[in-house]
């Protein structure tokens, strides 16, 4: 059953960190991820089943900690990442927000999420859409999250998934 403290705090922390994405504020959305966060986007191993273990099967992202995330910005701001020249933009929203506390610090959460993104060097845009799993974590004035699991349910999209486009 969802709480309403902890969803007020789990949506705050989404609505942030949409905004974060569609400003392209990266040090502010990376700061937002406990450095061992760890950050999941799985594969579909058939229409209807998703896989389960990033460990042994494919995924679309994977990163098990927040350097993962913070090298994949890097390489965004650097222009190292040619496939995202000139990057897209986005508009990110998130709605049915549930959350509940697992204990005084720790609160697991989800939603469901859809960013638009257009891109410039197409003049194209499209949509991607599913659903988060969190876990936030508090550390005192802040709560960050700890893990976050992004089931993907278009995985069939006509550009590159990244993280700012999730």
């Amino acid at each position: 059953m969802s709480d309403p403290t902890a969803s007020a705090i789990a949506t705050e922390l989404l609505y942030l960190e949409g905004r974060c994405l569609d400003e392209r504020d990266w040090a502010a959305w990376l700061e937002l991820y406990d450095p061992t966060a760890v950050y999941w986007v799985p594969a579909w191993r058939d229409e209807s089943t998703q896989t389960g273990d990033p460990d042994t099967e494919i995924s679309q992202i994977y990163h098990d900690s927040r350097r993962g995330l913070e090298e994949r910005v890097m390489r965004v701001r650097s222009g190292k990442s040619v496939t995202a020249l000139p990057l897209p933009r986005t508009t990110h929203f998130v709605s049915n927000i549930e959350a509940a506390f697992e204990a005084d610090d720790l609160i697991a959460a989800q939603a469901s999420w859809m960013a638009l993104i257009y891109n410039p060097r197409t003049e194209r845009q499209h949509s991607n859409f599913g659903r988060y799993e969190l876990r936030l974590r508090s550390t005192g004035p802040r709560w960050l999250i700890t893990r976050k699991t992004i089931r993907l349910q278009n995985d069939r999209v006509p550009a590159l998934i990244d993280f700012y486009t999730l």
